[in-house]
């Protein structure tokens, strides 16, 4: 592995008070659970998975037409 990229990951995951072997496992854990490592996508899950459990945050819709007309 390049030691200066290594270094500016270390740097960042240390700042946010976290360690670099668990940001990786963390990391390879999301890619195994929803087999993409596009962490905007992996976010976008969680939020779905969060509105499913709890009704309240956010809107539903019942078809396609009828959420489009709302933008």
């Amino acid at each position: 592995m390049n030691r200066d990229l290594y270094n500016q990951y270390k740097s960042i995951i240390v700042r946010s008070g976290k360690n670099v072997k668990g940001d990786l496992v963390r990391y390879m854990q999301d890619v195994i659970a929803y087999e993409t490592p596009n962490a905007e996508t992996i976010e976008a899950i969680k939020e779905v998975e969060q509105m499913k459990s709890n009704p309240s945050i956010g809107k539903a819709y019942n078809d396609v037409d009828e959420m489009m007309r709302t933008y």
